[in-house]
């Protein structure tokens, strides 16, 4: 009777012992998916980021040596293009910290009229969530420094990439 106690009791701590290892690699895993997760978005930001501004021919705003939390920049069509930040009251309430989103806005110069500016929300798009900080440093006339932070719940992310422009006036 004894021996069925002493055997009932060791396997009953060996399983606790191995549904803790199983649980803790599902914690594990589950963190590590969402930080691949986040990284992905980080990199996808910064792989469209690169491709719109490439597509520039003049930046506007910063100044060269300038920093600023705002990207203003011409197109080969002469319109303006925008990257700026916007708040995003309901993820930041959700994670705790003060989070963004990073928004794109075209301003076609042809039926933009200066005597009436008018912001038309429809031509405005989400480019990245999650999105900490940015900053637009302005290096040289043709080239702009990137500094963004991303956050999650738990993680906080960082990415500091510069781009060129590429594009030199209109195409015929």
């Amino acid at each position: 009777m004894v021996e069925v106690v002493v055997v009932v009791g060791l396997v009953g701590l060996l399983s606790t012992v191995v549904f803790r290892m199983f649980s803790s690699s599902t914690s594990s895993q589950k963190s590590a998916m969402v930080d691949l997760s986040m990284q992905s978005r980080v990199l996808t930001t910064q792989n469209r980021m690169v491709r719109m501004i490439r597509e520039g021919t003049d930046f506007l705003l910063p100044e060269i040596g300038e920093s600023s939390a705002a990207l203003f920049f011409a197109d080969f069509e002469g319109n303006v293009q925008v990257l700026y930040q916007l708040k995003d009251a309901e993820l930041s309430k959700s994670t705790g910290k003060e989070l963004y989103k990073l928004m794109h806005y075209k301003v076609a110069v042809k039926n933009f009229d200066i005597s009436n500016p008018v912001y038309d929300p429809t031509e405005s798009s989400v480019i990245a969530d999650y999105v900490k900080d940015i900053s637009f440093l302005m290096t040289n006339a043709n080239t702009v420094n990137i500094t963004a932070g991303f956050a999650t719940e738990k993680k906080d992310f960082q990415v500091m990439f510069e781009v060129g422009l590429q594009n030199s006036g209109e195409m015929e």
